[in-house]
């Protein structure tokens, strides 16, 4: 008589429980990176709204152009001003049109209205939310940093534009743009 050997229920338990232990703790690393991938996904795409806004503000601040009626930079109760014209192209004649740009915080977002002096609709546009705080100030190579700008025609031009910015979760961002036209 041939005896049949097989597995015992205690040892048919043992490895069940220990392919159990396995599987679980497969899947808890397996949620982890896919937390942690989903975390690096959403600080990727603020890095990315954040750069492409302050390429916008960028681009804005280097077309400013002098106006013989306004100032081309002006800033009150912490808005952003300016008027800016196209690129200039290689023979220095101007292109386009010109646009009156702003930069406002409202409700925690960041807003760039533009339009065309010819025309009376406004376009407005959401760059940035979770906007905790937005600084702007001009600097005069006489007096230093200014978060006001004298009109007339005396004032001069402003040399450079300051951006000081706290917004989601970056602290504090501090940005300086030299101005094309300061005197």
């Amino acid at each position: 008589m041939s005896r049949q050997r097989g597995f015992t229920l205690l040892e048919l338990l043992v490895s069940l429980a220990i392919f159990t232990l396995i599987g679980l703790a497969s899947w808890r690393l397996f949620d982890g990176v896919f937390r942690v991938q989903e975390q690096v996904r959403q600080e990727e795409r603020s890095l990315r709204t954040l750069r492409r806004a302050i390429a916008m503000i960028e681009r804005d601040v280097l077309q400013i152009v002098s106006s013989s009626k306004a100032q081309p930079v002006v800033i009150r109760q912490g808005i952003l001003n300016l008027h800016r014209g196209n690129w200039r192209n290689p023979l220095g004649h101007p292109r386009g049109e010109r646009q009156e740009v702003s930069y406002v915080v409202e409700r925690d977002r960041l807003w760039r209205y533009s339009r065309s002096p010819d025309l009376s609709t406004v376009q407005r546009q959401a760059l940035l939310s979770e906007v905790h705080r937005l600084d702007w100030r001009l600097y005069d190579a006489r007096s230093g940093w200014r978060k006001d700008w004298p009109t007339g025609p005396d004032a001069g031009r402003p040399r450079a534009l300051e951006m000081t910015l706290s917004v989601g979760g970056f602290a504090e961002i501090r940005r300086v743009f030299v101005l094309a036209d300061g005197s």
